[in-house]
C-alpha cells in the first residue's frame, strides 16, 4: 500500500475526502480509470478546501472560486496549496461571474459585491441596495456588471424583475444606471452576443417574457418559463431586437448560448430549447434580416418525443449537441445546420449533463479539443473526440457525483464539484 496517498494533503481536510487515489507520474489517478483508446491516465487530485463547497467558477486570483457552505468566497489552488477566503456572506445559490479584472457576486442579503483585482489591489465595492434575484446571472463587462434584480416588493411576481446595469460611482460606488423595460425571467442569465455582425463587442441577449402557466414542467428548478429572447443595447438595457413564441411554446431554458455561423447563416447565433406539447427541440435564433428589430427561429430541430421531454444543448460555439432526456437514459446527439432544418445524429447513451430541479443546465465542458461530460449516475467523465469522429477517447471515474463542473484551459484541466462538496481536477495527459 505505499503508493496510496491520502487525497487531502492535511488531515483537517480529511472530513471532505472521497475515495483513496493512485499517484503516477502524471499526478493523482483514479485506481479505475479508463485509459482506451488513450493509453494515458487522465489525471485526478483533489483541491484542498476548508468546508465543502456549493458554487465553482474559473478565474479570480488563483484562477478557481468557490462558494463554500458557509457562504465564504475562497481562492482555491490548482496546485495543492491552501485555499485563500477572499470574502464572507456570499449567496451559495447565485453564481460567481469574473471578468475585466473584477470578481462579482451576489451577497446572501441580496447585495452586489464586486471586488477590482487590477488597479485596485483587491478592493472590494458593496452596494446592500441592489436587491439582486436569487439565482440568476451576472454578467461583467469592462465598465460595468449586470444583473437581474427584483424590481417588485412581490418576490413571487412574476413580472417583477429587470436586468440592470451597475457602474462604480466617482466614490468607486457601484450604482444602477439602467434598468430593462421589460421583465426577465427571474433566474435569467444575460450573455453577451454580436448579432448584427457589427463588430462592436456585441450587446446583451437575455430569456425574457416569465410565464407560469403554459409549460407546466419545472425541470430547470420552478415552473416559470421564458417566452421570449430579448437583445439590449449594453448600456441603456433597451431593445434592439427581441422574439416572441405564440402559446403553447415557450423557452425552456436560462441561458442561451452564442454560436458561430458561417456568412450565409448569419454569422452569429444562440442556440437554445423551445419547448410545447410535443416536448423540447433544439433552436437556433439568429437576427432576423427581415426586421431590423426582429430575430427569428432559424432553425429548428425535431422534437425529443412527448410531453415534458427535454434536451440539454452544449455547444464551444462551433459544434451544436444535446443530451436528449438527461434525467431518464440521456443520449448524446450531434446536430447539423441544414437550411431551416437542425438535423441530428445519435453519439452515445448513458450521459447526463443536467440534475433534474436543477439550474446548472450544462455539465459538460469542451477542453483541449474534446467533449468532457458525465455517465448517466454522475460517477464517470466521458471524453469524446470531435475531429476523430466523435469516438470516445476514455473514461475517468470520479470520487462521487458531478454536480457542477469548470473548465480551466490555461490549466488544461477541469475542475468538478462533487455532490459531497469536494472539488477534484481532471487533467489532460500530454498528447
Amino acid at each position: 500500500m505505499s503508493d496510496l496517498r491520502p487525497l487531502w494533503p492535511t488531515r483537517r481536510h480529511a472530513l471532505f475526502a472521497g475515495l483513496a487515489w493512485l499517484w503516477t507520474p502524471s499526478g493523482w489517478v483514479s485506481a479505475n480509470a479508463a485509459s482506451a483508446p488513450n493509453s494515458t491516465p487522465w489525471a485526478v487530485r483533489a483541491v484542498p478546501a476548508d468546508e465543502p463547497m456549493r458554487q465553482l467558477h474559473a478565474g479570480g486570483p488563483s484562477g478557481l472560486l468557490g462558494t463554500g457552505a458557509s457562504g465564504s468566497l475562497w481562492a482555491l489552488s490548482l496546485n495543492g496549496q491552501a485555499p485563500r477566503r477572499i470574502a464572507d456572506g456570499i449567496d451559495t445559490r447565485t453564481p460567481i461571474a469574473t471578468g475585466h479584472g473584477r470578481i462579482a457576486a451576489r451577497m446572501a442579503d441580496g447585495g452586489l459585491w464586486v471586488r477590482e483585482e487590477t488597479g485596485g489591489g483587491g478592493r472590494v465595492r458593496i452596494s446592500p441596495s441592489a436587491s439582486l434575484s436569487v439565482h440568476a446571472g451576472l454578467l461583467v463587462l469592462p465598465l460595468a456588471v449586470l444583473a437581474v434584480v427584483t424590481a417588485s416588493a412581490r418576490p413571487a411576481d412574476l413580472l417583477g424583475h429587470r436586468l440592470a446595469r451597475f457602474e462604480p460611482d466617482p466614490a468607486g460606488r457601484w450604482r444602477e444606471v439602467a434598468r430593462s423595460t421589460d421583465p426577465v425571467l427571474p433566474d435569467a442569465r444575460p450573455v453577451q452576443v454580436d448579432l448584427d455582425g457589427r463588430g462592436d463587442g456585441g450587446h446583451i441577449a437575455v430569456l425574457a417574457g416569465p410565464d407560469g402557466s403554459r409549460y407546466d414542467h419545472g425541470v430547470l428548478g420552478d415552473a416559470v418559463e421564458a417566452t421570449r429572447v430579448l437583445w439590449l443595447e449594453r448600456h441603456g438595457l433597451e431593445a434592439l431586437r427581441e422574439l416572441s413564441l405564440p402559446p403553447p411554446h415557450v423557452f425552456e431554458d436560462i441561458a442561451p448560448r452564442p454560436v458561430v455561423l458561417s456568412a450565409a447563416q448569419g454569422g452569429r447565433g444562440l442556440l437554445t430549447v423551445r419547448s410545447g406539447p410535443e416536448g423540447g427541440q433544439l433552436a437556433l435564433v439568429t437576427a432576423d434580416p427581415a426586421q431590423p428589430r426582429g430575430l427569428r427561429l432559424a432553425a429548428l430541430g425535431d422534437t425529443v418525443g412527448g410531453y415534458h421531454r427535454w434536451l440539454a444543448p452544449t455547444t464551444d460555439g462551433r459544434h451544436l449537441a444535446a443530451v436528449h432526456t438527461p434525467h431518464i437514459g440521456g443520449v448524446l446527439h450531434v446536430y447539423q445546420l441544414d437550411g431551416e432544418q437542425l438535423t441530428r445524429r445519435r453519439l452515445q447513451g448513458d450521459v447526463s449533463t443536467h440534475r433534474i430541479g436543477t439550474r446548472e443546465i450544462d455539465l459538460s465542458a469542451w477542453l483541449q479539443g474534446l467533449l468532457m461530460l458525465p455517465s448517466q449516475d454522475g460517477r464517470q467523465l466521458r471524453l469524446l473526440n470531435p475531429a476523430a469522429a466523435w469516438i470516445e477517447w476514455t473514461a475517468v471515474a470520479l470520487p462521487g457525483r458531478a454536480i457542477l463542473t469548470a473548465a480551466l484551459p490555461d490549466a488544461a484541466a477541469l475542475a468538478v464539484l462533487l455532490d459531497g462538496g469536494q472539488v477534484v481536477l481532471v487533467g489532460s495527459p500530454a498528447r
